[in-house]
């Protein structure tokens, strides 16, 4: 392995290790009583708006069956709804309700909160190159 690539296989390391350990206190912090795995469909729903069991799955990359089982709690507890597809009558979309989507606003807020206290003690120079570092994860996540 040449220097180069030791020092991107570094640099990836230390970027995973950022990542797991923030998005860590992100959830501790977190207001939410919901599982991760079910504030992932909320926040798809809230982000997509209504979709389909299988577009949920493909997101989350998950099977079929174990989208049917998270959305089926969260309906249960009054998160989602099941509503019939507009354009094809065999299937189903499913949608925020009112309750999903204080939760989700209330646990964004939150988070937010947590993250900017945070940014609080940093200069300008660095909040800019963590704006720019943002932008390079956001694209290399969507990747």
């Amino acid at each position: 392995m040449t220097e180069s690539e030791e020092e991107r296989f570094a640099l990836a390391n230390d970027l995973r290790l950022a990542c797991q350990r923030i998005a860590r206190r992100v959830r501790f912090e977190s207001t939410s009583q919901v599982a991760p795995h079910q504030f992932s469909v909320l926040a798809h729903l809230h982000h997509g708006g209504a979709q389909t069991p299988g577009q949920l799955a493909a997101l989350d990359r998950v099977s079929a069956p174990s989208m049917t089982r998270t959305v089926n709690c969260l309906e249960a507890d009054g998160l989602v709804a099941r509503v019939p597809h507009p354009g094809d009558g065999r299937q189903v979309l499913v949608e925020l309700t009112a309750a999903g989507l204080a939760i989700i606003t209330r646990t964004i807020a939150s988070r937010d909160t947590w993250m900017a206290a945070h940014l609080e003690g940093l200069d300008d120079d660095q909040l800019s190159l963590l704006r720019k570092a943002a932008d390079l994860l956001l694209e290399v996540s969507n990747g």
